[in-house]
């Protein structure tokens, strides 16, 4: 749902423009968790960014943490309609590109960034795959997030494995997979399924993870209201959409205090630092990999 005006906008009519438009999403949370991610991970704040299916938001964030070159990619739509405002202190750029099959050269960018994209896609780890392709250092990406409460709360039908509500928020012609009126499975992510993905992709180099799980329930009443068909609308007929807006609030602030129960959370933040180190059992030959015999004889 966060990305629903970074996804065909253009395609709406103006009701549902307005409508779209006038949802307030807070991505404090969000932005506080890239900010010491990008401490944590010392990552280069004049290096370049792609920010995948990203908009003016994703950019304005990233401003505000002090990066400077900044490319959004899915944006041509909306721009053969309106001009790319400017942003102060940013080189700002516009792509087109197919998260799934980015037409880009391998190490491209310093940086390659999503934010609730990937779960839109036919195949998340395709996308993945081609994020770090991409990207030279860095591959950060914000997604739903897997655990044993967000499951328990998908059975109880708290929340559909299917998502509707951006479809219907779009008129029932967008927001779905790929950007279609097909509502997409929600994938969510565990940090064992970035690692295994990652590892496959580069097996002969080394890496790091970053991985923050936490509750963030960035959403206003417009949004709550698309909710109706589970059974968070029965909870919102009862205590009205404000308090139990207040009562989701208040258990986000406790949750994430706790250990545990923060990483039971709703939202998966993930961060790749690509290393040139090879793993210890290879050498670098010239140009060539090659096996490590040494490392082979000392086991």
């Amino acid at each position: 749902m966060e990305r629903m005006r970074n996804l065909g906008m253009a395609g709406l009519n103006k009701e549902s423009r307005e409508k779209l438009a006038g949802m307030v999403v807070d991505r404090s949370r969000f932005q506080r968790v890239l900010e010491d991610c990008v401490r944590a991970e010392a990552i280069d704040l004049q290096g370049s960014v792609l920010i995948v299916g990203g908009g003016l938001e994703d950019a304005g964030i990233l401003r505000r943490i002090g990066f400077t070159r900044i490319t959004l990619s899915n944006l041509q739509e909306e721009l053969e309609q309106f001009v790319m405002p400017s942003i102060d202190g940013v080189e700002l750029e516009s792509i087109h590109a197919d998260v799934e099959d980015m037409q880009i050269a391998d190490g491209s960018y310093d940086l390659v960034m999503t934010h609730a994209v990937l779960h839109h896609c036919r195949s998340p780890h395709k996308a993945l795959l081609e994020m770090l392709r991409v990207s030279r250092r860095n591959v950060i990406i914000m997604e739903p997030n897997d655990s044993l409460l967000m499951r328990a709360f998908v059975k109880l039908r708290f929340s559909f494995p299917f998502e509707l509500p951006a479809v219907i928020a779009h008129d029932y012609l967008a927001g779905g997979v790929r950007n279609s009126c097909i509502p997409n499975y929600i994938y969510r992510w565990h940090p064992r399924d970035m690692y295994q993905a990652t590892a496959s992709f580069i097996p002969e180099a080394e890496f790091n993870l970053y991985i923050r799980r936490y509750w963030d329930f960035n959403i206003d009443k417009s949004e709550l209201a698309l909710r109706n068909q589970t059974r968070i609308g029965l909870f919102t007929k009862i205590l009205g959409p404000g308090l139990f807006l207040a009562a989701l609030h208040g258990f986000q602030a406790v949750a994430n205090r706790l250990p545990w129960v923060g990483a039971q959370g709703n939202k998966f933040f993930g961060c790749i630092t690509k290393h040139d180190a090879l793993k210890p059992w290879l050498v670098r030959e010239g140009d060539q990999i090659a096996f490590n015999r040494s490392y082979a004889k000392r086991r």
